[in-house]
């Protein structure tokens, strides 16, 4: 954290704890840069300049000065104008051509680069991504926090951090913008949730899409052409290989759905396969059953995710069951 005077670039650019604030990969540096900057109003412009040398923005919107553009326009216009008119007389030497063609061309190439640079950066994505067996928590610009579970990515373009693109699984607690009322939109490859403020949890693991509304209003937008409203306490899993919703219940809990944020999974009367692929979902391995009526037991309980083993030992125990590593495979035997 900031225990120093920050005069230069260079003060922000060699602290660590700034770092993390400009990428937002750090929580608790994100709240105290923003808490600093509330406080430091004088040294913004400063501390701004500083994350976008990080985020490889060195330039501004206004440096291209509008008379500069009009100007090109003009003489462009003026070129194109000659063109026509030589045109009508049909006696315009091969050579003559070929230079206004490349005149023309160098013009075009100019209007393309004075916005290009602008236009192209500032609609570079951003990337947040997890390892198995990490959880990250995000601040987005606009306020929305992200939780990001394990083996998971967010996606979204700098000049808009209200459209997502998620792969795994994120709890969103999304800032509602009161004055523009500006909507939030996930984007998976089944279907879109569009949202103004409010908690979910989104799942995409598992070719498939689960969607659970803790708090607010939201809409889904299918890949099929349907939407659906959701409200609170709805849980929605949407395949778009089948086309169709194929859980659609109103859960009495949140527990469940929202346990790996504490760092455990809750199982309820779960099948032993379901159990073991939210295991293979955070940690990578892969499991296989010597005896295939095995996938079918069913188990209840609590166990933590923060240690592999841990978690397979309370598994074990609860399912009456033996796991032995055999090649790059979990194998399950029924005792």
């Amino acid at each position: 954290m900031a225990q120093k005077n920050y005069n230069t670039i260079h003060d922000f650019l060699d602290d660590q704890s700034f770092k993390n604030w400009a990428f937002n990969s750090r929580l608790s540096d994100v709240s105290f840069w923003d808490f600093w900057l509330k406080n430091n109003p004088h040294k913004k412009d400063l501390a701004f300049e500083a994350r976008d040398i990080l985020l490889g923005i060195n330039f501004k919107k206004n440096n291209i000065p509008e008379e500069k553009i009009d100007f090109e326009w003009n003489k462009l216009e003026t070129k194109l104008k000659k063109i026509q008119q030589k045109k009508q007389k049909e006696t315009l030497p091969k050579r003559n051509k070929k230079y206004t063609f490349i005149s023309i061309a160098a013009s075009l190439l100019l209007l393309f680069s004075v916005g290009s640079w602008y236009f192209f950066t500032n609609l570079s994505k951003v990337t947040h991504k997890t390892a198995y067996g990490e959880v990250l928590e995000l601040k987005l610009n606009d306020g929305t926090l992200v939780t990001l579970n394990s083996n998971s990515s967010i996606s979204y373009k700098k000049n808009d951090v209200r459209n997502v693109w998620l792969k795994g699984e994120a709890f969103f607690k999304v800032n509602k913008k009161q004055s523009t009322n500006a909507k939030f939109w996930v984007n998976t490859n089944d279907l879109i949730v569009e949202v103004y403020g409010t908690q979910f949890n989104v799942n995409t693991q598992r070719n498939k899409t689960k969607v659970f509304l803790q708090e607010g209003n939201i809409w889904l937008s299918l890949n099929n052409g349907t939407s659906k409203k959701m409200i609170p306490g709805n849980y929605i899993e949407y395949s778009s290989d089948s086309k169709k919703i194929l859980v659609d219940d109103q859960l009495i809990s949140s527990d469940e759905q929202l346990a790996w944020k504490n760092g455990t999974l809750i199982f309820n009367n779960s099948t032993l396969m379901d159990a073991l692929h939210k295991v293979s979902d955070t940690y990578g391995v892969e499991f296989d059953f010597h005896d295939q009526e095995t996938k079918n037991t069913l188990i209840t309980g609590t166990v933590p995710t923060t240690n592999l083993e841990i978690c397979l030992n309370a598994i074990k125990k609860s399912a009456d069951i033996s796991i032995k590593k055999e090649n790059v495979k979990l194998v399950v035997y029924k005792n």
